[in-house]
């Protein structure tokens, strides 16, 4: 079972993996630019869920590596542009909204009644993953 927090946990871990290993050879950016991103990111995994400005910083360093970072925009999972909303939801079409308003509702309905769910089989049966 994973439930939500631990999902979106997961998929900053995985972001701040990549970066770790992409950034100190990143030729667009300083050296300087380089850590304080790693840093942030690094501050986002010690806070997450346990201090309300997790998801401001969230959607901070999403938005900046949307904006500097280009070529690792890719590896930046769609669903934490919804988990951290604000200016992260302009990137998203509306039927996916849609479809990630769906995922909550179900979660947090079914949760209510079983609270052992799974975020990410309820998120992949929405998607039509399964």
């Amino acid at each position: 079972m994973t439930t939500r927090i631990e999902y979106y946990l997961q998929l900053c871990t995985e972001l701040h993996t990549h970066c770790a290993v992409v950034l100190p050879q990143h030729p667009a950016h300083s050296e300087e630019s380089n850590a304080e991103l790693l840093a942030m990111l690094a501050q986002l995994k010690e806070e997450f869920a346990t201090n309300e400005a997790y998801v401001a910083l969230g959607q901070r360093i999403i938005t900046h590596i949307i904006g500097h970072y280009p070529d690792i925009t890719p590896q930046v999972h769609r669903d934490l542009l919804w988990f951290f909303g604000g200016d992260c939801m302009h990137y998203l079409g509306d039927d996916e909204m849609e479809r990630y308003q769906k995922v909550e509702e179900q979660y947090y309905e079914q949760c209510n009644s079983k609270p052992d769910t799974c975020y990410r089989n309820l998120r992949a049966q929405v998607f039509g993953m399964h």
